[in-house]
């Protein structure tokens, strides 16, 4: 996962892509592609919702909200390819890397120390990607409850980048699915895994439920930013 330019093709994608997925009740399994071809935006997409959107009004909204960032371009001209009332699963797995000695794990810390020269290279094309545009269900939930074992991990703890696949079935001892793979040592932390298990209940809805309740737009926004609902430490984190 990268870091994108604030007001780029890149961000304003990714911006749109998670302003029309909050339009549809979060409780649905949502995918939402904003498409930039220069002259217009394709809007490809898939919800169990069968609700449909009225776009125009939503490209307007997004506009005005977003004026600052918009800068004068033309966002009216779009096509839309969402398909309502689709029968699709949500995700049960998901492996993403997460760094250390950063504000926003998420992102790697020398990334951060050229995000303020950070520029976009050109493309014909600039497609929104994970978790942008993605509904909890659809492997979001996972990879929020990765960000909140990772900020639990101590910082006296020799890490600087972790792989995490985590799954919500469980394996045949009974326990939760997941690998820790340090990317340092280049081997799987059994000892790290051993500890999360321990002080991790992996109730995916409760932090689902929170996560609802703030303002997604702060992840591409304010990037370096993380929302205080993830770093709620969990107590008495001890690894043996």
């Amino acid at each position: 996962m990268n870091l994108k330019k604030i007001g780029g093709k890149k961000f304003l994608v990714n911006l749109l892509s998670d302003f029309i997925m909050g339009k549809i009740p979060s409780e649905e399994n949502s995918v939402i592609k904003i498409v930039d071809c220069e002259n217009f935006y394709v809007i490809k997409g898939k919800t169990t919702s069968k609700e449909v959107l009225f776009i125009p009004n939503i490209i307007s909204e997004f506009n005005e909200k977003y004026k600052e960032y918009v800068d004068g371009r033309n966002l009216t001209h779009t096509i839309d390819l969402i398909e309502y009332g689709a029968e699709f699963e949500g995700v049960t797995e998901l492996t993403h890397t997460f760094h250390n000695h950063t504000p926003n794990c998420s992102y790697h810390y020398k990334e951060v120390e050229d995000f303020e020269n950070l520029v976009e290279k050109d493309d014909l094309i600039f497609v929104s990607e994970f978790p942008n545009g993605y509904s909890l269900t659809q492997g979001r939930d996972l990879y929020y409850y990765c960000k909140h074992i990772f900020y639990s991990i101590p910082s006296n703890y020799l890490h600087t980048s972790f792989t995490f696949t985590i799954s919500k079935d469980k394996d045949d001892d009974g326990d939760q699915k997941i690998v820790v793979h340090d990317e340092f040592f280049k081997h799987d932390d059994e000892r790290l895994k051993s500890a999360i298990l321990d002080m991790f209940d992996f109730d995916f809805n409760k932090l689902s439920d929170k996560m609802k309740k703030v303002d997604w737009s702060i992840e591409l926004t304010n990037p370096l930013e993380e929302h205080d609902v993830l770093k709620e430490p969990v107590k008495d984190f001890i690894i043996i």
